[in-house]
């Protein structure tokens, strides 16, 4: 069975964005979906919408820097820290990826100490990270490091009979389950490797932020927008609504040339829904992306279905 986990992905943000870059890709090339709440502003009721999440979610992973992280007021705690106690209580499997004090020097002779370093809580991060290291986790001396973990843990805890994960299965999969003597309903129509359920349940949880979205004044890496996240208010962001708005720009084709919109949807968009075998290079111009086969049928069905 071909059983896809969504993993929530927790950490500080502004030292650890190439970390968190490899992590999401390695996620997604393992299969499987992220899901982080990174990106949007801290407090109580953010908390909730965070808990919502790790509840729906198959697994927590944390990548641990220096960094202890923004403090939530009331408990005293971060909010990294609240997510990780969180996913403890929730009897879920619970890993970390640990930056080790090489690689830390390294960073920090780069981005500043400061950056890299926690000066304000220190004794509550020594305290956090000894309860991280009473469980699992890997050390890693450098980001390349980062994906081939993720990958052994994931195949780990899928593999795992004491985890008995719901994961997202595809339709043809669960038919595979049905009990004796009902009729296998009609498999759904495939999209590469996915349905058309599958990729517009995931477009419609997933938000692609444009460049001027950002966090502390911080540049925003394209990348690290790919996380799915809580924010039903401000619809304009979603990937399937992203997907329709610009799918005649796609049909025409998103070179890397620096005009309105083409380079947040040649460097983020683009390369979103090239996972999803929706959008392809152009055989003979490699550095200009198009609509695939898979993406001109996705929005047939769009428009069967009335969401256009």
């Amino acid at each position: 069975m071909n059983k896809k986990l969504q993993v929530f992905v927790s950490s500080t943000y502004t030292d650890l964005i190439e970390e968190r870059q490899a992590a999401v890709e390695a996620i997604l090339d393992a299969g499987h979906i992220p899901a982080g709440m990174e990106l949007f502003k801290a407090g109580k009721s953010q908390m909730r919408t965070i808990q919502k999440w790790i509840d729906e979610s198959d697994v927590y992973m944390l990548i641990l820097g220096g960094r202890y992280g923004s403090i939530e007021e009331d408990s005293g705690l971060s909010y990294t820290e609240l997510e990780y106690r969180y996913a403890l209580s929730k009897n879920m499997p619970v890993f970390a990826i640990v930056l080790d004090k090489s690689f830390l020097h390294t960073k920090a002779a780069t981005e500043g100490e400061g950056a890299i370093f926690e000066n304000i809580n220190k004794d509550k991060y020594e305290v956090f990270k000894k309860t991280i290291l009473s469980n699992i986790v890997k050390f890693v001396h450098n980001v390349d490091q980062i994906p081939s973990n993720i990958h052994s843990q994931l195949n780990h805890i899928l593999l795992d009979p004491d985890h008995n994960l719901v994961g997202w299965v595809r339709s043809q999969d669960n038919a595979s389950m049905l009990y004796e003597g009902l009729a296998k309903p009609k498999s759904e129509e495939m999209f590469g490797k996915y349905t058309f359920s599958e990729l517009s349940d995931i477009f419609s949880k997933t938000k692609l932020h444009d460049d001027s979205f950002n966090i502390a004044n911080s540049p925003l890496n394209p990348l690290n927008s790919i996380f799915i996240a809580q924010d039903v208010n401000d619809s304009k962001h979603l990937a399937l609504n992203i997907f329709i708005r610009y799918y005649d720009q796609f049909c025409s084709g998103v070179s890397h040339k620096i005009l309105p919109n083409n380079s947040w949807l040649y460097k983020t968009v683009c390369p979103f829904f090239e996972e999803y075998k929706l959008i392809e290079k152009n055989p003979s111009l490699t550095s200009v992306y198009q609509i695939s086969k898979y993406g001109r049928l996705f929005y047939k069905k769009l428009k069967s279905e009335h969401y256009i």
